[in-house]
């Protein structure tokens, strides 16, 4: 009795496991049709001589509706950018009115949401999948190049786990091969409800 019980309880265990790792495709299709995501990241950028290094917080909606929030080591907001049907609004903490641009795409704002990576992703004949590891955890590694590429976004690569398809960690590599930007997701919540009023450009 006891010895049946035990490979049932096995047998229900291996199920689950399986049931719960999901497949390439599925994770893809996750990111690609969430409606709506929030996110806190930490973004590390390299230019020719320094890393400057960012604490952020990401709101996407569909469609196409970006909102990046900056704030300091003491958790204190200090910029605010916002994409919403072809123009950014960018808020400072201690200037009034924002400064109204449409370069947004293919910025480093713009290039740190899984959303655009999954754009350049789909538009990239050559680009693939393999599995890793980052501190014993397994995920799908999603890489690819970059539309309208330059020398300091040329290809990026995305952890992903393949058991809840929550990314972990964006890459952004160089024309030669360096890693220029990093962002690793330290939390991350798929269709949160937002007011629409958080993507408003005054």
């Amino acid at each position: 009795m006891i010895r049946t019980l035990s490979i049932i309880v096995i047998v229900v265990m291996l199920a689950g496991c399986t049931v719960s790792s999901l497949s390439p495709e599925d994770v893809l299709a996750k990111m690609e049709t969430a409606e709506s995501y929030w996110a806190e990241a930490r973004m590390a950028v390299k230019n020719n001589k320094s890393v400057f290094y960012y604490n952020l917080k990401q709101f996407y909606k569909q469609q196409d509706k970006f909102r990046v929030e900056f704030y300091d080591d003491y958790g204190n907001l200090k910029q605010t950018m916002i994409y919403n049907n072809g123009q950014c609004g960018i808020y400072h903490d201690k200037i009034d009115k924002p400064f109204k641009t449409q370069n947004f795409i293919d910025a480093k704002e713009h290039n740190s949401f899984i959303t655009t990576f999954v754009g350049y992703y789909n538009k990239d004949p050559e680009a693939k999948w393999s599995k890793g590891k980052i501190n014993d955890e397994e995920y799908y590694v999603f890489r690819c190049s970059i539309e309208n590429k330059n020398s300091f976004f040329s290809g990026a690569e995305l952890y992903v786990s393949s058991k809840n398809a929550i990314p972990k960690m964006l890459c952004i590599y160089g024309e030669d091969g360096r890693k220029t930007m990093e962002v690793e997701y330290k939390s991350f919540e798929y269709n949160r409800s937002f007011d629409d009023s958080l993507f408003f450009i005054e």
